[in-house]
């Protein structure tokens, strides 16, 4: 049995994004070596490869305490001889949100903690990422076992303090039992905890988020609003012996179920500790029929397909990948779960390069070797037409050609002046475009949200100021899908002029403006926004700061989103027409190249042979570049197109409460 399935795909998937990256540098190459793409093509190719270099595979742990998400995390990221990475021993469980990663522009094997004093700022979790000096960091070294165990047992550690202290670190009273000596109550010490591993599996793109419980998910916004909806894959986990309890249920309706439906967010639900369930004095077959009992009903209260509810016990995967144990491995059926990641890993393969700026600069290799091929094999009819023709004929014949080639570069140069114009109908877009959601407009709507905050003291106030919030911003991106509609319609018109010879329905179609994905993420934050009223009559009393953190933390992520969509339409705009820009560019090109050669034969002094070496010669460098470029079109054209997801429909806001989807 092969226990390292999850290493292997995670491998492969980095060698993908390799691969695809050294395509694209490779076509950076040749175009440098024979000059035959544009400045702007080459922007665009720099921006794909930027954005492969950007992407990570974010796996997000989700459950309540001791559901065993730590042991999971452990089993998936074993290695010989470091079979347990993060502390999992009773009465020892993670007490806050832990980023598991590797980072090479960052120490290596290292720790960072921020203290749980900084909850008493309304400051985001982002914006404390950003400065250094608050958190501790405890550097170990991963090959010394009890080194990593000490440091990374932090994550675990907890104090003392009193309840009035706790309750204004944002933990909710009830939940707090007080030592009958003291009267003191246990707070997790540190509230965030970054672990930058150099492993294997992490050193492959592979990013791991552990979120302890509800408590955690409900006093950390930015874990709800930014960094599970950032995840390409959630791991539920729920208690084999139970199923999905009231607090799971919440969890499952607050953080995840939006992000399943909106985000299109791949969810898995584990059914951990099925060994809890094994009994020998029950027959093999009915413990088995006792776990599908379970799944079904889970798979029904959350709606999953059965497939995506895998019963297992993380803890014996452990046992078995530490002792090499196949038969014991296979009974925890963790290879499962690891060939249902592998799966998720491939549909983030998918993702990327279904991503506009990637698929356009695959086609632009497409497009400029087929370019390339056709003006060869016009150049080889012509060279054997002029092989056949006497002197006297020869000369008729090079007229014949130079006319026909200037008359096609002026057809091409006539089709440049006319893209320029259509360049700039496109600019003349973007203002009605970026309008609806110019950076002072939002400034103007947030400081009136807050100024709506601070006025108020109710929480129907509070509640109708951020109601009113995202009423507005749900205002302003309506306004700017009726621009994107007119943009599009323009574009459109542009593709589908007779002058472009292209397929111009397809085409225009792959690059229309989209705000699909950033639509569902606002969508999302309006989701957790709508839920933190609902529940603003628990939190106000005890909670003022979260409700400063959380509003704070809600605006920046819609600024940012904002700010997203704001340099989305630039790009769009500069790239919208690249395909018939690259084209028509890389077409006169090669023209011009081969005018140059024809006007080098008008010296009477060259004989017919010098005259018909010249123009095989040319043809030579016009064959040495395509054969050059060969290989590379071979590698796109011959790997499979992967297949298109469907994506969930995006309504708005306002559709969406009409609908009582919220």
């Amino acid at each position: 049995m092969d226990i390292k399935a999850l290493h292997r795909q995670m491998a492969q998937y980095n060698a993908w994004k390799q691969q695809l990256d050294r395509r694209l540098g490779a076509f950076t190459q040749w175009s440098d070596k024979h000059q035959l793409v544009t400045r702007d093509a080459l922007r665009s190719l720099e921006r794909a490869r930027t954005l492969l270099k950007g992407e990570h595979f974010t796996l997000a742990c989700v459950g309540e305490f001791s559901r065993g998400k730590t042991e999971l995390i452990n089993a998936l990221l074993y290695t010989d001889g470091q079979p347990r990475l993060l502390p999992s021993q009773a009465g020892r469980t993670t007490m806050c949100p832990t980023e598991i990663f590797y980072d090479n522009a960052q120490p290596a094997n290292c720790v960072r903690l921020l203290p749980i004093e900084t909850r008493r700022s309304a400051a985001s979790l982002q914006s404390f990422k950003r400065i250094p000096q608050n958190w501790f960091t405890i550097q170990f070294d991963s090959n010394d076992s009890e080194s990593v165990a000490e440091a990374i047992s932090q994550v675990s550690a907890n104090k003392l303090v009193s309840r009035a202290e706790a309750v204004k670190l944002g933990f909710n009273a009830a939940d707090l039992e007080p030592d009958e000596d003291t009267g003191l109550v246990q707070v997790p010490t540190w509230r965030h905890a970054l672990i930058n591993l150099k492993h294997p599996l992490l050193q492959e793109g592979l990013r791991i988020v552990d979120t302890p419980g509800l408590n955690a998910l409900g006093n950390e916004p930015e874990l709800t609003l930014k960094t599970l909806p950032e995840a390409q894959a959630i791991l539920f986990l729920l208690a084999a012996d139970s199923g999905v309890s009231a607090s799971d249920m919440t969890i499952w309706r607050d953080h995840i179920a939006g992000l399943r439906d909106e985000n299109c967010t791949a969810v898995l639900a584990l059914l951990n500790k099925i060994d809890t369930l094994w009994d020998e004095l029950t027959p093999p077959g009915q413990v088995a029929a006792n776990i599908e009992a379970v799944r079904n009903q889970t798979a029904r209260q959350l709606q999953l397909a059965p497939e995506h509810v895998l019963p297992l016990s993380a803890k014996q995967a452990l046992v078995a990948k530490t002792c090499k144990r196949s038969s014991a491995l296979l009974r925890s059926n963790f290879p499962q779960l690891e060939q249902r990641l592998a799966e998720c890993i491939i549909r983030s393969q998918q993702q990327i390069i279904g991503h506009r700026v990637v698929s356009n600069s695959l086609d632009m290799v497409v497009s400029t070797y087929n370019s390339l091929s056709r003006r060869i094999d016009e150049a080889e009819q012509e060279l054997h037409t002029l092989h056949a023709a006497d002197d006297h004929e020869l000369e008729q014949a090079l007229n014949k050609q130079r006319e026909k080639i200037r008359a096609s570069h002026h057809r091409y140069h006539k089709q440049s002046l006319s893209l320029r114009t259509s360049q700039r109908m496109l600019d003349n877009q973007r203002t009605a475009l970026i309008a609806p959601i110019a950076p002072a407009s939002l400034q103007r709507l947030t400081e009136e949200t807050h100024e709506a905050m601070e006025q108020s003291w109710t929480t129907v106030g509070l509640s109708r100021a951020i109601g009113g919030f995202f009423d507005d911003v749900d205002t302003s991106i309506n306004h700017l899908l009726r621009e994107i509609e007119r943009a599009n319609q323009v574009m459109g018109s542009i593709y589908e002029r007779p002058e472009y010879s292209l397929d111009a329905s397809s085409i225009a179609g792959q690059h229309q403006l989209n705000i699909t994905r950033q639509r569902r993420q606002l969508r999302n934050l309006q989701q957790n926004a709508d839920r933190f009223r609902r529940s603003l009559n628990s939190v106000l009393t005890s909670k003022t700061v979260l409700i400063k953190r959380f509003v704070g933390t809600l605006v920046k992520e819609v600024k940012s989103l904002f700010d997203e969509l704001n340099q989305s339409i630039d790009h769009w705009l500069a790239e919208a027409l690249a395909p018939l820009t690259h084209h028509n560019q890389y077409q006169k090109q090669l023209l011009e190249h081969h005018m140059l050669r024809l006007g080098e034969l008008r010296n009477k002094n060259h004989s017919r042979h010098e005259k018909l070496q010249t123009l095989e010669a040319s043809v030579a460098q016009l064959n040495s570049a395509r054969d050059d470029l060969a290989p590379l079109f071979t590698e796109i054209t011959t790997t499979p197109s992967p297949a298109k997801h469907e994506s969930a429909d995006i309504v708005s806001l306002q559709s969406a409460r009409e609908a009582q989807i919220i």
